[in-house]
């Protein structure tokens, strides 16, 4: 079994979305038959148990407890050298057979690997803002030969990769739903249309809720529907309090409406996605679905989304709704889903069925096995 020393230069936010992805990797390692020891940086949430074979952290350092997972400066530099001379001291008593981690500790990492010879791997995330290729071209050609392979959440074509010599280097691993989301019993006929209750719960991405501004633009509207039950969700507390200020001036409270905060963590996630017969998702910025979009698709919700790259890869007119976005094509869709007595059960029952066709845990650790045998079989650097 071959050892890993995977390197996390932060200190752990478990509800952040970058904390997601490792732990999706670590999980997938795991599966694949790695034996992987992690080392992070001192503070921080706990982390879960099992993930990785032993957590090694670096002595503590001030400043760092809400170091950002992109960028530089003086902060960053610390944790730099100490991630380094720990993994050195690591290295040194355990001998791993590769060295792998994920944004900031890409220059930790690469030291360490050309300094023992090891096999050196890394995750590139597009959430960083760097295309791949172009970042590669500004790396000196002893990085570009020291890294043995790249996992990337987005495919490149080969056209770009041999511009920078990684044809066969670059594997795309795409995001999973979290592994504590359940398929959800599928939403109940509506045999009775808009006499039965109706649950909406409408998903902000935006820090305010501007883009949901379409859907509160027919909040008069729809409110007037006496069995529709709309949950708004997304942004922080504080966001969600003036929203619910703003618009508790305009509809007083009746338990028709509700305002909240966007959940943190897919345990909270799932308990917003529960009490939903329908989840209307905004369009996001970017190709990539964002993880609300898996965990929704994978509890077997049905969905409504404004039109965008980011949703096309998932959702097609089987198994959601796709509109344009309007505050008036939202109301006719909300509508129609009252109305159709299956729609919602036939929707929800497709996303589920793709999303685990298409994003399937074990499918993707078998390709994790296969790259890193690629890897371990490879010139060491």
């Amino acid at each position: 079994m071959a050892r890993v020393l995977y390197l996390y230069a932060q200190t752990l936010r478990t509800g952040s979305t970058h904390a997601r992805r490792v732990f999706q990797m670590l999980a997938l390692m795991k599966q694949a038959g790695l034996e992987v020891d992690v080392l992070t940086l001192q503070g921080g949430d706990v982390w879960p148990q099992g993930l990785a074979n032993r957590l090694y952290r670096t002595t503590r350092l001030p400043f760092t407890r809400h170091l950002p997972p992109y960028g530089s400066g003086l902060r960053r530099g610390w944790a730099t050298a100490l991630l380094t001379l720990t993994a050195i001291r690591l290295q040194l008593t355990h001998s791993y057979d590769a060295i792998h981690c994920a944004d900031r500790a890409i220059r930790a990492a690469a030291f360490v690997a050309r300094l023992f010879g090891t096999r050196f791997l890394f995750e590139w995330n597009t959430e960083s803002g760097h295309d791949l290729i172009r970042w590669l071209k500004r790396r000196s050609a002893r990085f570009r030969h020291t890294a043995n392979l790249v996992f990337s959440d987005v495919p490149y074509p080969l056209s770009r990769l041999r511009e920078v010599g990684f044809c066969g280097r670059v594997a795309t691993l795409a995001a999973l739903p979290a592994p504590c989301i359940q398929r959800l019993p599928l939403p109940s006929v509506r045999l009775r249309g808009e006499t039965q209750p109706f649950h909406v719960t409408a998903l902000a991405f935006t820090p305010h809720f501007t883009d949901l501004n379409a859907l509160l633009e027919a909040l008069p509207n729809l409110l007037s529907l006496p069995n529709l039950h709309l949950t708004l969700a997304g942004g922080t507390p504080d966001a969600a309090e003036k929203l619910r200020t703003r618009l508790t001036k305009r509809f007083p409270p009746s338990g028709a409406w509700d305002v909240r905060p966007a959940p943190e963590g897919p345990l909270e996630c799932m308990a917003y996605l529960t009490a939903a017969d329908l989840v209307f998702l905004p369009a996001v910025h970017g190709a990539l679905p964002p993880p609300i979009l898996l965990d929704a698709m994978a509890a077997q919700r049905a969905l409504l989304a404004t039109q965008c790259p980011a949703y096309e890869t998932l959702l097609t007119p089987q198994n959601a709704m796709l509109i344009h976005g309007g505050a008036a094509a939202i109301e006719t869709a909300i509508r129609r889903h009252m109305l159709s007595p299956l729609l919602c059960a036939e929707h929800a029952e497709a996303a589920a069925e793709t999303i685990s066709r298409e994003r399937n845990a074990s499918a993707l650790a078998a390709v994790l096995r296969s790259c890193y045998a690629l890897a371990l079989t490879s010139p060491r650097v």
